[in-house]
């Protein structure tokens, strides 16, 4: 057990999360649009796996997406606008992300971990 976290109150794996959310955020560093995508993706994961985590049910975020209220997500709506971005990177080689996109994209995902407590 991790006693700075649990005196702290934050849930348990917290250091992880935030270890993995700063290399997703340093890719943005990087001038590489492949990275930008790829952070895309990666945050995008995180909070497909922590709604699952949570007793979210569904096969893919969407569907978990689906079963947030407004009150549990307050920006479930970008939220899905986000995911259709992720969608776009995925299924179409052309798609084209730039740098300020990718920001915005990272900055929906990072409030919604926000809103979830994750962080």
């Amino acid at each position: 057990m991790d006693w700075v976290e649990f005196f702290s109150f934050r849930p348990y794996g917290i250091r992880k999360v935030v270890k993995t959310w700063t290399k997703i955020t340093n890719r943005l560093e990087t001038g590489l649009e492949p990275e930008y995508k790829l952070a895309v993706i990666k945050a995008d994961s995180i909070l497909d796996n922590i709604l699952n985590r949570m007793g979210f049910g569904g096969e893919a975020l969407g569907e978990r997406l689906n079963k947030l209220t407004v009150a549990t997500l307050p920006n479930r709506e970008q939220v899905r606008e986000a995911h259709k971005i992720r969608n776009n990177i995925v299924h179409d080689p052309d798609y084209r992300l730039d740098l300020d996109k990718a920001r915005r994209v990272l900055e929906i995902y990072e409030q919604a971990l926000r809103d979830l407590q994750v962080f």
